[in-house]
């Protein structure tokens, strides 16, 4: 296990300021893949995701609770009005119950947690920039959660509480791992990661998180770098936060499209995916078929279940905190 020193959040974002000038299933037969051993597992340490070890591994991220904080009345515009995304920048996009919605990245970026509803069901969109997460989270049946930030990281990932109990949740997991709720887990849904662009082409009716969220922020400008231009902590070099496990096939941002099946647990580098374009394999015991879709430039998943296939859970993530939290994963390739 290797071991950091924990710099505030506001030391880094301001060595961010100065390094981000400077750091600069479909179309064809899905191939059948056999997943690769990890050739060093043994660097992980024994149990890192127990939830009393996760709970140890709670850091300060520099801003206190809610001092990143969440927003709680989203207003939507049209893909007509959404005049401040420029086509190359990076949205989350929302494919559920019939309603189609956009969450551009440089207002999440700022928030982190959305606290959303699609019709009667809560929904909150959360997204943490570190370790480059984005999930939808239904609450637990019979509950009604919102979600704000406690302004601590777990492998350098996002640490959630709920307003209705203080339980603190993961963000990469949807676990609790303090409070009343400590063992549960959320249910997800998947959002799209892709460009404002190929998202209003494919979906000229979405709606779209208004940057008029009644916050003062500098929408259009990102503390950490640049998707579109791929600069800054987004682009290389090692996550700044401790973590609790290593593994260095992939570099620590590369981003890999991971994938929780049953009780399988499977990485498939993105940019793999997009070469060969559809891969079909087996994780834990279930099938599970990825594909790469050209329109929206992104990776889909699914999982058969009851010899039906059905969206998988799945998320883009930064390879170093997939591995943080998952150090016995699959890897593809």
């Amino acid at each position: 296990m290797e071991t950091q020193p924990s710099p505030s959040r506001r030391q880094v974002l301001k060595g961010l300021a100065v390094l981000g000038g400077v750091a600069a299933v479909g179309g064809g037969a899905a191939v059948v893949w056999q997943i690769l051993s990890s050739p060093d597992r043994k660097t992980a340490p024994s149990d890192p995701t127990s939830l009393e070890g996760l709970a140890g591994a709670v850091v300060s991220g520099g801003p206190g609770k809610d001092g990143i904080p969440a927003i709680d009345r989203p207003r939507f515009v049209s893909a007509a009005g959404a005049d401040f995304l420029t086509g190359d920048q990076p949205v989350f996009g929302l494919d559920y119950g019939g309603e189609i919605r956009a969450y551009p990245q440089l207002v999440l970026v700022w928030h982190e947690i959305v606290n959303d509803a699609v019709g009667d069901q809560l929904l909150s969109i959360t997204y943490c920039p570190l370790t480059g997460t984005a999930v939808g989270y239904h609450s637990p049946p019979g509950q009604k959660l919102t979600f704000g930030t406690t302004g601590n990281l777990v492998n350098s990932n996002l640490l959630m509480y709920d307003r209705q109990t203080d339980s603190q949740w993961l963000q990469i997991l949807g676990t609790a791992i303090t409070g009343p709720l400590k063992g549960n887990r959320l249910s997800t849904e998947p959002l799209v990661w892709t460009t404002w662009n190929a998202w209003r082409n494919a979906h000229p009716n979405t709606k779209v998180l208004s940057a008029d969220t009644g916050f003062l922020r500098s929408y259009g400008t990102d503390p950490y770098g640049s998707y579109p231009r791929r600069s800054g902590y987004y682009a290389s070099g090692e996550p700044i936060f401790p973590v609790q496990a290593r593994d260095h096939r992939f570099a620590a941002k590369d981003v890999v499209v991971g994938v929780r099946a049953g009780d399988g647990r499977l990485a498939i580098h993105k940019d793999h995916l997009r070469r060969v374009q559809a891969i079909e394999t087996q994780s834990g015991g279930t099938r599970v078929r990825a594909h790469w879709d050209n329109q929206l430039d992104t990776a889909l998943v699914e999982q058969q279940v009851e010899g039906r296939w059905e969206a998988a859970d799945y998320l883009d993530a930064m390879w170093f905190a997939w591995y943080a939290f998952y150090p016995h994963t699959e890897v593809l390739p």
